[in-house]
């Protein structure tokens, strides 16, 4: 065989090569496509279901700053305000649940002892 024609091989299995590069590259941006189109679709079925999200302006809330720069004492009182208005919360809705329900009170719920 002539040295051309080795040329001329080895110019064709690149150019070969290249083009079946290429197509595998299309279909895997078209299939990529697809799926972000079937995820759009998700998206958009599910958004409706899961409405607006709820907003605290109802509830007794304040709005989260961060305590980086807070003196300790402020954020240890801060805390401890927060945690006795959890758990008065708490026991106020165990209260209406069980009174709802029939159920009996605890008397440390209704504060008789």
């Amino acid at each position: 065989m002539d040295w051309w024609f080795w040329i001329v091989l080895w110019v064709a299995l690149a150019a070969l090569a290249v083009v079946f590069v290429g197509f595998l590259a299309y279909r895997i941006f078209r299939a990529f496509m697809k799926t972000l189109e079937e995820f759009e679709t998700a998206a958009a079925k599910l958004s409706p279901a899961l409405g607006p999200a709820p907003s605290a302006e109802g509830e007794n809330s304040t709005v989260f700053q961060p305590a980086v720069f807070l003196d300790p004492a402020v954020a240890r009182e801060q805390y401890a305000d927060g945690k006795a208005a959890r758990r008065e919360a708490r026991r106020a809705r165990r209260v209406a649940r069980r009174s709802a329900r029939g159920q009996r009170q605890s008397l440390h719920d209704v504060k008789l002892s």
